[in-house]
């Protein structure tokens, strides 16, 4: 009634080593088949660019100073006026999604790097009671 199974033969590979030892595993056959696929993999790998990190240095009753990199910018509370009642919390947590682009998501505030260093060129100011 009961059919006597054979095992299936042993590989040899001890799968709680294989996870802790890349040079076991039936994909990679030695370290230097390793190294090689390692390689080929960055080689095709994209790069993304590097974007320097925003930081508000300096909070005063006129406005702020970021640093862009190496750039200090002073956003004056009369040309930004959407910033002067602001929480200082909600004014330092500043992103920057791209070199030309930052963002204040607490205050839902999007600006161009550029408005900021020539604020003449863009002449809009928000209607903020002041």
């Amino acid at each position: 009634m009961f059919k006597d199974k054979t095992a299936k033969p042993n590989t040899g590979l001890n799968l709680k080593l294989s996870l802790l030892n890349p040079w076991v595993s039936p994909g990679v056959k030695s370290m230097k088949h390793y190294v090689l696929y390692r390689s080929m993999n960055m080689t095709f790998a994209t790069l993304g660019t590097s974007i320097s990190p925003v930081e508000v240095t300096n909070i005063s009753q006129y406005g702020f100073w970021l640093l862009l990199g190496d750039e200090e910018l002073f956003l004056p509370f009369s040309e930004f006026p959407w910033f002067r009642n602001a929480a200082v919390g909600n004014i330092l947590h500043v992103e920057r999604p791209s070199s030309n682009h930052l963002y204040w998501p607490e205050l839902d505030i999007d600006l161009a790097v550029e408005s900021i260093r020539h604020p003449e060129q863009f002449p809009l100011i928000s209607q903020v009671n002041t």
